[in-house]
């Protein structure tokens, strides 16, 4: 009797099993839905604002927007700020600049403020002149915290000869450990310090100010790499033994470095990209890439010195964040007079030319020195891109938001 229940009951089951799956071979379910379609993206570049001087670069802290702009011959250095996110429709308020304010350019030439965020302080760099209106200005402030004004830095760079007293510029400031690197007086120079900027030391070079280029330099564990042009029109890429410290080189001998021919092609950058091992070198007419640290390098964007399709100085330099093979560089190209922008998604080795999108790119420009350009990429807290041109080089700024395509 139990085993007539239980062979009931089991035919009982396989015959709502049969049911629920249509019968033998009845196959009635209803087909899957479609798969969403996600539509593409298309790469754009779109106006948050802009300005008839010179905007130079962009920074972000504690939920707001700095934006530097240069004198110009009717008003002073400026740096504005906003909150964040940045929309067409921001407004931008006046930091106080107080000493290190630059008044209009008078007689002499457009001086830029750089700013960038180094050990947790913003800092703004900026070309000391010896101008009347100059005799008591700065070269390197640092904005107070919790406060909307700058303050000067740059007292241990001060120095004098036998003719004259200056005050060393610099074009870079890094940060590697606990000390801080730049690039003050330009030439071969590269100083630290190790107590926030307060005193300098000399790496290579002097402590005063050299003819030549500035010299570009990146860190790299206990290695420094330097690139420039010095003497003019000889190009180099060197790479130098730090002591454990960091604070002076180990040797004076250079370290080896498998590189193509430089040419006299100036380097404009040397960057790494977080968490991996490439290390790009900006030049002129193309971007070296090296996927071993800065030991060996490659061409990855080669233009020849004449007869080419462009020739693209390239000093903007922007890996975004959580995509290691993605960058994105800018610059201008000097055999058309017009920017230049590009992008990569594998890491540098094909890239993705949108230079049309950038204001200024249909006025061609004779003199290279009225070239619109691309100054500066960043990416805000939220990863928008945010693209500074200047549709000159000395007026027409724009502040702009970069979307990159899927298709």
């Amino acid at each position: 009797m139990q085993r007539h229940i239980t062979f009931t009951a089991m035919g009982a089951a396989c015959a709502l099993l049969l049911a629920a799956c249509g019968g033998s071979g009845d196959d009635r379910s209803a087909p899957p839905p479609p798969a969403a379609v996600t539509p593409p993206v298309a790469t754009k570049l779109e106006p948050l604002s802009s300005t008839t001087r010179v905007m130079d670069s962009v920074v972000f802290n504690d939920g707001s927007a700095y934006l530097s702009l240069a004198n110009s011959a009717t008003e002073g250095s400026a740096v504005l700020t906003a909150r964040l996110p940045l929309s067409a429709s921001s407004t931008w308020s006046p930091v106080g600049l107080g000493a290190c304010a630059m008044g209009p350019i008078g007689d002499f030439i457009q001086r830029s403020p750089k700013l960038k965020m180094v050990g947790g302080d913003m800092w703004l760099m900026q070309p000391w002149a010896d101008t009347p209106e100059a005799s008591n200005g700065h070269s390197t402030c640092t904005l107070v915290a919790n406060t909307a004004s700058f303050i000067p830095r740059d007292q241990d760079l001060k120095t004098c000869n036998p003719y004259f007293c200056e005050t060393l510029s610099m074009q870079d400031l890094k940060q590697a450990g606990n000390r801080l690197y730049s690039n003050a007086g330009a030439g071969n120079n590269l100083l630290t310090s190790n107590d926030k900027g307060n005193t300098w030391q000399v790496i290579r070079g002097s402590k005063d100010s050299q003819m030549c280029y500035p010299t570009k330099f990146h860190v790299i564990g206990d290695r420094v790499l330097v690139g420039g042009e010095c003497p003019l029109d000889f190009a180099f890429v060197e790479a130098y033994r730090l002591t454990k410290d960091g604070g002076a080189l180990a040797s004076e001998d250079k370290l080896p470095i498998a590189l193509p021919e430089m040419e006299n092609r100036n380097v404009q950058f040397i960057e790494s990209v977080p968490g991996t091992e490439m290390v790009f070198v900006g030049v002129e007419g193309g971007l070296l890439r090296s996927t071993d640290n800065g030991n060996s390098f490659k061409f990855v964007i080669h233009e020849p010195l004449s007869g080419g399709k462009g020739y693209p100085y390239i000093g903007a330099f922007l890996p975004l964040k959580g995509k290691p093979g993605s960058v994105v560089v800018g610059g201008f190209d000097k055999m058309h007079g017009r920017p230049y922008l590009a992008w990569t998604r594998d890491g540098g080795s094909s890239w993705t030319d949108i230079s049309k999108l950038v204001p200024g790119y249909d006025s061609k420009q004779e003199d290279e020195y009225s070239t619109p350009s691309v100054s500066a990429l960043s990416q805000d807290p939220d990863g928008r891109i945010i693209v500074v041109t200047n549709e000159r080089a000395d007026s027409q700024g724009r502040l702009m938001q970069l979307t990159l395509g899927t298709n």
